[in-house]
């Protein structure tokens, strides 16, 4: 359409389908294309503009572009002389002398005239130049390359490709003309390749289409950036004359009242509007003077208020939005004032003129803004924001007083989640905010304290002593000890502690958090529950975790970590009937690293849930290759469990590695429980309901051990390597085994007992009825489930004292004790 009916307006070009469904109203990238070929998609005031925009931008350059075509011209004549008669060049040159005239004579005659409007005639005679002009050298390469010669087809080559490019760049603002010149000299160029015929210009012709597409390209967006330009200047007049509509509106119905005073001060001429705003008779404020409505109010604020008036008033110099407080019936209402002092004929001061509006609803909106900015919605107390600001200022304070006596205070509440996860959001908001009252109470006058999300909390005060601060950190804890009330239910959460105080080397509060936010780390490392002060060692320590972090990425990334597969044999027949599978990290420095060392790293660096994946594929493709084991067994971490897409994913793999899910056993430990309440007892079903079997690891170390074999579905227990030692040397341990497991048989469930390094604890197993053993005492774990498939019952029994190393200085990289070799799966792996 722009090649052949440039800008056409007629009824039937559908332009308007191209700018989206609206018409004019539809995607603007579209509009501004439209409009630089010259479719009516604006007004048509908007579109002369353009239009008469596009012609000027031509024009700007038409000196230049007339000095290269003469160039052009006096460069290929000479040469066209040789192969063509004379007459032919004498008119095409006349031809071109004949444009240029004409061009130059309409260039000179609008010289220093801008052209603001133009019509649509105008931009077709535009184009229909450019079109003249595109035919007049077009006959250079057509008529160079059908007489052969080899001078004529280089200059032709060159000057076609350079007009090309210079002649779309000089009418990009007018896309139409610059498509029409582009498209005539490359066909034309096109036709004189073919003519030739020779092969090696298949070559060339490539060359000038790869060039001409990038100038129409350029030319198109050039064009659309130069109309672009227009529809955001169009746009931004619209919402000016909006806007100015709406001011002028809001002024015409206003609160606004006008206010006068005498030269004493007294109010005059009060209107009707003044008399609504004060609440009391035109007798009553002819009475009065400003300064006496702005001191009926008690406030702070208004009285502060007062003595700007009284100055501003004094110096009979304008004034504008001072703002006072007005006592009107009762009601504390808000005035801003804006005035400018009246002088009579002789020049005396004659008083004041000057507008009052009402601004108290503002006002309380400022405030509402500024305390829900500063404070937390739920709690009421302040927010991170605030508290951050705030101790700034006590720490600059503190700075210039040359004391060190502020300590800051870090809390987590311990167990918010399982209230959220059992009684709903609501119960855990109002636990939320009791917990924050209590803690106000006990600060109150002497801490700032803030939520600063979820169940985080800080505190910041002045304390005399370090006894002082520890024992604030003591109550904090204990008060969070007390039973919280919600609904007809009782609710013990508990929190955690960590606390700085602030140091003689001039701490900064990010200093200060992050410092309290280690020592929380540290508390909650140590158990939950309690408090604990910040020490350097333990910022020694985060520095060696960080460290041991970035190895261990760098080692998972890298492949450096390995799986190895620990024998599970038959108590009855000896065979090796399974194996569970261990994460192995052998590194370059610290040689071995055990596994809880690393699993809680990988867990705060957001690691476990790669490494687990790449176990369970891992463990999944070996021991399908081994169909001599009946079972693998993997742990999951809980963090792997509380991962929403957990099945999907174990499903995948095994999918992927066409191991069958019967042979699949996961082992996980009842943190899993204390962490995921809510979609335990789900996964699990669905799990098993693939046919994968789920074990309870370390059975019997937990706090309710018992009460998960009742709410949950489980295939086998495992018996902790704790109980395990203690036979032989402990008789209630051998008799805590034997009832585990007869209830364990009870309820139909198979029982592994872990950590066997004797042979009495395995005829004492046996002796008990424990189904399946494993540990060191049984072999080594090896790289491959094929390895460990070949031991033989021969190969351990009667294995008395076992060999493996006690000391723990022993443990070497090939040869790992039997405690650290146990300790390798950390109920995660």
């Amino acid at each position: 359409m722009a090649f052949l009916s440039p800008g056409s307006q007629g009824r039937n070009r559908n332009w308007h389908q191209l700018i989206g469904p609206n018409g004019s109203s539809g995607d603007e990238t579209g509009r501004a294309l439209v409009l630089a070929f010259g479719y009516p998609v604006v007004e048509e005031l908007l579109a002369r503009r353009v239009r008469a925009a596009q012609i000027a931008g031509i024009l700007r350059l038409t000196p230049f572009i007339v000095a290269a075509t003469i160039i052009n011209a006096v460069v290929v004549a000479p040469v066209f002389l040789q192969f063509l008669p004379t007459p032919y060049i004498g008119t095409w040159m006349a031809a071109i002398a004949i444009l240029l005239g004409v061009t130059l004579f309409k260039w000179i005659m609008i010289k220093g005239t801008p052209i603001e409007l133009a019509s649509s005639r105008d931009l077709t005679r535009t184009v229909r130049y450019a079109t003249i002009f595109g035919f007049l050298w077009a006959v250079v390469p057509i008529a160079a390359f059908a007489n052969g010669n080899t001078a004529g087809m280089w200059i032709a080559s060159c000057v076609t490709t350079a007009m090309i490019c210079s002649g779309g760049f000089a009418l990009a603002t007018v896309p139409q003309a610059a498509f029409r010149w582009v498209a005539i000299l490359f066909l034309a160029s096109s036709i004189t390749l073919a003519i030739h015929g020779h092969a090696y210009m298949w070559p060339l012709f490539f060359l000038l289409l790869s060039c001409t597409l990038v100038v129409i390209g350029s030319v198109t967006a050039s064009g659309w950036l130069f109309a672009s330009h227009f529809l955001a200047e169009a746009e931004l007049k619209h919402r000016g004359e909006l806007i100015a509509l709406l001011l002028n509106e809001f002024e015409e119905k206003a609160s606004d009242w006008i206010w006068e005073t005498d030269a004493a001060g007294c109010l005059r001429n009060v209107s009707g509007r003044f008399l609504h705003a004060s609440g009391r008779s035109r007798q009553a404020l002819h009475a009065l003077r400003m300064v006496d409505l702005a001191s009926s109010l008690d406030d702070g604020d208004a009285r502060a208020a007062v003595a700007d008036l009284e100055n501003a008033l004094a110096s009979q110099e304008a004034f504008r939005d001072i703002v006072i407080g007005v006592d009107v019936q009762g009601e504390g209402r808000w005035w801003s004032l804006t005035a400018h002092p009246v002088f009579d004929d002789t020049g005396a001061f004659a008083g004041y003129r000057g507008v009052a509006s009402d601004i108290t609803e503002a006002r309380r909106a400022s405030a509402l803004v500024s305390h829900l900015a500063e404070h937390d919605s739920l709690t009421g107390i302040g927010n991170r924001s605030w508290f951050l600001k705030q101790s700034e200022l006590l720490l600059e304070e503190q700075r210039r007083s040359s004391t060190a006596n502020v300590t800051l205070f870090l809390i987590d509440l311990d167990n918010f989640k399982v209230v959220n996860d059992t009684s709903g959001h609501p119960a855990g908001d109002e636990l939320l905010r009791q917990v924050a009252k209590r803690f106000a109470q006990l600060g109150e006058g002497s801490t700032m304290l803030a939520r600063f999300g979820g169940d985080e909390f800080a505190a910041l005060g002045r304390f005399v002593s370090d006894e002082a601060a520890r024992a604030f950190a003591e109550d904090l804890v204990n008060v969070t000890r007390k039973p919280f009330r919600i609904g007809r239910r009782d609710f013990a959460v508990g929190a955690t502690v960590g606390f700085a105080r602030l140091g003689d080397g001039g701490d900064t509060i990010d200093d200060l958090m992050r410092k309290a936010d280690i020592a929380l780390y540290k508390a909650k490392e140590g158990g939950r529950g309690r408090a604990l002060e910040f020490e350097s060692e333990m910022e020694r320590e985060v520095r060696e975790r960080r460290a041991l972090e970035s190895d261990l990425r760098e080692a998972f990334d890298l492949g450096k970590l390995n799986v190895d597969f620990q024998p599970i044999v038959d108590a009855r027949s000896g065979k090796v009937v399974s194996s569970e599978v261990l994460v192995r990290w052998l590194h370059p420095t610290r040689g071995e690293v055990p596994p809880d060392t690393f699993i809680p790293i990988a867990e705060h660096a957001g690691l476990i849930l790669p490494l687990g994946s790449w176990v369970l594929r891992k463990a999944c493709a070996a021991a399908a290759q081994c169909p001599e084991l009946e079972s693998v067994a993997v742990n999951l971490s809980s963090v792997q469990f509380m991962d929403p897409h957990l099945v999907e994913h174990i499903m995948s793999v095994l999918a992927e590695t066409g191991f069958p899910p019967e042979r699949l056993v996961l082992e996980i430990t009842e943190s899993v429980f204390l962490q995921d309440y809510g979609s335990a007892s789900r996964k699990l079903e669905t799990l098993r309901g693939h046919g994968i079997r789920i074990a309870l690891d370390d059975f019997g170390t937990g706090y309710s051990s018992l009460s998960y074999l009742r709410q949950y579905k489980f295939d086998k227990i495992k018996i902790d390597k704790s109980f395990v030692d203690e036979i032989g040397e402990r008789s209630d341990g051998l008799a805590i085994i034997s009832a585990v497991i007869a209830l364990a048989h009870n309820l139909g469930l198979e029982v592994t007992a872990e950590g066997v390094e004797h042979q009495l604890q395995v005829d004492a197993l046996r002796t008990l009825g424990c189904d399946t053993m494993q540990g060191y005492y049984f072999g080594k774990p090896q790289a491959s489930p094929v390895q460990i498939a070949r031991i033989r019952k021969e190969d351990w029994q009667n294995r008395t004292p076992s060999t493996a190393p006690r000391n723990p200085s022993a443990l070497g990289t090939a040869d790992p004790q039997p405690d650290a070799m146990e300790g390798l799966k950390v109920d995660r792996f």
